[in-house]
């Protein structure tokens, strides 16, 4: 009966830490959501976006703040991971904003827009080369140049 007294005890209380565990890292931050819906609004006007683009939109921006917090301790560690790691979140970022425009205009707009950033990047690409700067000082400046 001790035995069996134990193992329930050992069951409930491990069953409350992982219970706590899970509220406490699937809950966002208020910050972070305030944030993406920020942002979500900023870009539901730019693209009027309908309701169900602007729930997706929330999304792809809760999981961009998601996953720029998990890379975040790289930048100090392994700055050249990071600047991967922070390409590759913004190409996601773009493809998956791109996957929920519709209409003609919006892509039309969206592809403006990454026009523009690429033509800002390029310019500052080549300002950087002929001031000297160094292939990793020219990768971050460029990281910089993101619209959305």
């Amino acid at each position: 009966m001790k035995h069996l007294s134990a193992l329930l005890l050992f069951v409930v209380v491990m069953a409350c830490q992982a219970t706590a565990q899970n509220a406490s890292s699937a809950a966002p931050r208020t910050s972070d959501e305030t944030t993406a819906r920020e942002a979500t609004d900023r870009l539901a006007a730019k693209y009027k976006l309908d309701a169900d683009q602007a729930k997706q939109m929330y999304t792809i921006q809760m999981r961009k703040l998601r996953n720029t917090a998990e890379i975040a301790p790289l930048q100090s560690s392994d700055a050249a991971l990071y600047r991967t790691k922070v390409q590759n979140l913004q190409k996601g970022t773009l493809a998956s904003i791109r996957r929920i425009l519709h209409t003609k205009e919006q892509v039309d707009l969206y592809q403006k827009t990454q026009i523009s950033v690429r033509t800002q990047q390029s310019d500052k690409r080549k300002e950087m080369m002929l001031n000297g700067a160094g292939k990793e000082a020219i990768e971050a400046a460029l990281l910089d140049i993101y619209s959305e």
